[in-house]
């Protein structure tokens, strides 16, 4: 990735660590060595086998444009704004907005499943190990709570979809389920039951995710899913350079401002908000370009500069992207 002689705090480190981990003095802390470390060798392993039917998966247009909160926001109702797009969620007060890792893997499992089976209707299994497992999280007590919690959360909320862009004005409200029936126990992660837990998703939610999907590779949503902010600057990214190579422009500039309302809702805005989320974003934004290598990116003074590159997957498993 290319920086800007012009703007030295935007610089961006080394995609390979220059001190080891664990060294006094270093003034990297261990923690994030280690982390650069791990993701570095998990990067090498994804590049030496090509993107096959299982670990091809897809996330909606809308949801890779605007994105989920990154932690627990306290409120019933969210917002986020690319560009002309705005995603609001709005939530049952009495049990929440969804944020964090895991909404985003089923998210990403859901709308997977939808493209491939073609069908609103999903089968979670028939216990609550056996959902985790599709989702390949990790079947311990921990993530099963937080999976339970997260579902509920997700399947219950509304999302609204505004585009406003030169006197067009398109409004679409939806609801992710019309139905979500979970028969799982959670003092027994493990039992099966009678009953296949489902979800059946509403049919604007369904047309929404099918009609225009992006193609990911499962296996680096994964790999980044210490970070919600890392999971969406990756599936932003290769949409981006999508929709670059689609309308056949060289580049886009999107200013830091624009980033920040994206993904940075809960910086300040102010002038050290701005400075924090640009310093957060790089960081994430540097661990998505390792398992995205060939992605032409820049940090410039005044936003980020992303140049038309190499897809990211090159082929779809007979899914139809959307034209644009």
């Amino acid at each position: 990735m290319r920086t800007s002689p012009q703007s030295p705090l935007l610089a961006i480190p080394s995609r390979r660590p220059q001190v080891p981990s664990g060294i006094p003095g270093c003034g990297i802390p261990v923690t994030r060595v280690a982390r650069s470390d791990k993701l570095m060798s998990i990067a090498s392993e994804i590049s030496d086998v090509e993107v096959d039917a299982e670990s091809l998966a897809f996330m909606g247009q809308a949801l890779v444009q605007t994105t989920l909160p990154h932690t627990d926001p306290g409120v019933s109702s969210f917002e986020r704004t690319s560009g002309a797009v705005s995603l609001s969620i709005i939530a049952d007060p009495k049990i929440g907005l969804p944020f964090g890792t895991v909404p985003r893997l089923v998210l990403a499992w859901i709308c997977t499943e939808a493209v491939k089976t073609k069908c609103p209707r999903l089968d979670l299994g028939r216990s609550q190990k056996e959902f985790l497992h599709k989702l390949g999280m990790r079947t311990d007590g921990r993530d099963g709570q937080r999976l339970r919690e997260q579902s509920m959360k997700l399947f219950s909320s509304v999302l609204s979809i505004v585009f406003q862009k030169q006197g067009r004005f398109c409004l679409q409200n939806m609801a992710i389920a019309d139905e979500a029936f979970f028969f799982w126990d959670p003092e027994r992660p493990d039992d099966q039951r009678r009953w296949t837990s489902t979800l059946k998703l509403s049919g604007a939610f369904f047309r929404n995710i099918t009609e225009s999907p992006v193609p990911i590779d499962m296996r680096v949503l994964h790999a980044l899913s210490q970070s919600p902010l890392a999971m969406d600057i990756y599936s932003w990214l290769v949409y981006r350079i999508f929709v670059l190579r689609v309308t056949r422009h060289s580049s886009a500039l999107i200013p830091w401002q624009s980033l920040k309302r994206q993904f940075g809702a809960d910086y300040s805005d102010t002038p050290r908000g701005l400075l924090d989320f640009k310093k957060r974003f790089l960081q994430r934004l540097e661990e998505t370009l390792l398992f995205y290598p060939e992605a032409d990116v820049t940090a410039e003074k005044t936003g980020l500069l992303v140049a038309a590159s190499r897809l990211h997957i090159r082929h779809t498993g007979g899914a139809r992207l959307s034209s644009l």
